[in-house]
């Protein structure tokens, strides 16, 4: 059993001999359930350990840069001119960023990974006669690695390899790893990229009731591959309250334009903002909503709306440095240049222009 205090400990196969078999993780809790604990197994751990050793730090499990489905049916194998006895799982979809794009295809089939079978339900040999889901063999893998393929298209079969890398998510995991929270706000309009912090503090955590409430568009955002460097989802998820903002009851939803121009990501909307000149704001919202505001209304009583709401900045400061290159690559209206400034709040601030809207 693991009791409080356990995890993090050894979970030993062979006391005597010192085996061990894994690192306690946690335990089940319920009036249904007794005794069952999870442990993370050595193997894992080992893995963690030789990256640590090789890179000086843990950079992450390699992607594969593509998603697969099973390949049982026997139309199917006809179809995609798979050979009597043969079996895989067929290719379909590839992520446009990752170094599988351009090697492999949509509608091919993998046969092998590093020189591994793939059964038609999608596993591969794990040890004597047990079998795992053929990923193992790219997870037990270390980033930078080349992977090894043989692959069926149009019926005909070819080896192909390719660095291993780490996915770009286009709704980010790990707070302080591949995201830190970033906001603007426009006339009282706030928006933030969508990440998964973000839903998990929506949601009050990770409760499966809870996560039932993320509006839809969010959750297909999650499945969905980033096409460009850089890439974010932009949500508006909050109006705070002033005159400017009336009738506006809209809430965690995507912003995917701003006066006709689709959106890169967040910094993309604060540069379009920043450079406008005319007179109205509009803000295209998932499923066609729109949103618009009185430029020059905005410039007015955005330093007031911060200063109520003891809001220090328009921006935070991760929109007020320099871009990086992939956050401005082939993006329209962003200077890779512009270093924006935040607007002041406070009643003394009352009668500035917020960077976020500039009089023209």
């Amino acid at each position: 059993a693991i009791n409080p205090g356990n995890s993090g400990g050894p979970a030993f196969s062979d006391l005597e001999a010192g085996a061990v078999a894994g690192v306690a993780f946690s335990k089940t809790t319920g009036v249904a359930t007794d005794n069952i604990g999870y442990v993370i197994p050595h193997r894992v751990v080992a893995h963690f350990l030789r990256e640590v050793e090789s890179a000086g730090a843990f950079r992450g499990v390699p992607s594969v840069g593509f998603t697969t489905q099973d390949m049982e049916n026997p139309a199917q194998k006809a179809y995609l001119r798979v050979p009597e006895g043969g079996s895989g799982v067929v290719v379909v979809r590839v992520d446009p960023l990752s170094a599988a794009a351009g090697v492999v295809a949509v509608r091919d089939v993998l046969l092998e990974v590093d020189g591994q079978p793939v059964a038609d339900d999608g596993t591969a040999v794990f040890r004597d006669d047990e079998r795992l889901e053929y990923m193992h063999l790219v997870h037990a893998k270390h980033v930078g690695e080349p992977l090894a393929l043989k692959i069926m298209r149009d019926g005909v079969v070819h080896e192909v390899s390719y660095p291993l890398a780490v996915k770009d998510h286009l709704v980010p995991l790990v707070h302080g790893v591949d995201c830190a929270p970033s906001y603007l706000i426009v006339g009282g309009l706030v928006f933030v990229p969508l990440t998964s912090p973000f839903l998990e503090m929506l949601c009050g955590g990770k409760s499966r009731s809870r996560r039932s409430d993320i509006p839809q568009p969010l959750l297909a955002a999650m499945v969905r591959d980033k096409e460009r460097p850089g890439q974010q989802v932009v949500v508006l998820v909050q109006v705070l309250a002033h005159e400017i903002n009336q009738g506006y009851r809209v809430n965690v939803v995507p912003c995917e334009a701003f006066n006709g121009v689709e959106l890169h990501n967040l910094r993309h909307l604060a540069a379009l903002v920043d450079a406008c000149t005319a007179p109205f704001l509009n803000f295209g919202l998932e499923g066609g909503r729109l949103v618009t505001l009185e430029r020059s209304a905005a410039a007015e009583h955005g330093p007031s709306i911060l200063a109520v709401n003891a809001i220090a900045a328009d921006r935070s400061e991760d929109l007020r440095r320099a871009p990086k290159p992939e956050e401005t690559v082939g993006v329209e209206g962003v200077d890779s240049g512009a270093t924006p400034a935040a607007a002041p709040a406070g009643p003394d601030a009352a009668g500035a222009a917020p960077a976020s809207a500039p009089s023209s």
